[in-house]
């Protein structure tokens, strides 16, 4: 179920593309919120590149929005999802 807030958060704020990242991302994370997709699956998966996925992340990352939380796992970069 999608919560209120993030259903707010999704029809208001967002591009399609930051709206496919975050719905992409809600079916991808484990327990505590981690996605558990690398760059390449979830650029295949949401139908962009990784270049473009990588900006459109480091864009929700930031300070203004924080939906999405850089981490390091076993030497790769992953990313915290938190409006779910």
């Amino acid at each position: 179920m999608i919560y209120e807030e993030t259903y707010h958060y999704l029809l208001r704020k967002v591009s399609s593309t930051e709206f496919d990242t975050c719905l992409y991302s809600l079916l991808h994370i484990d327990w505590e919120g981690v996605v558990q997709r690398s760059l390449h699956q979830m650029a295949q998966g949401i139908g962009t590149t990784k270049k473009f996925l990588y900006q459109t992340l480091k864009k929700l990352s930031n300070k203004q929005h924080k939906v999405f939380i850089p981490v390091e796992s076993n030497g790769e970069k992953k990313y915290i999802f938190k409006l779910a």
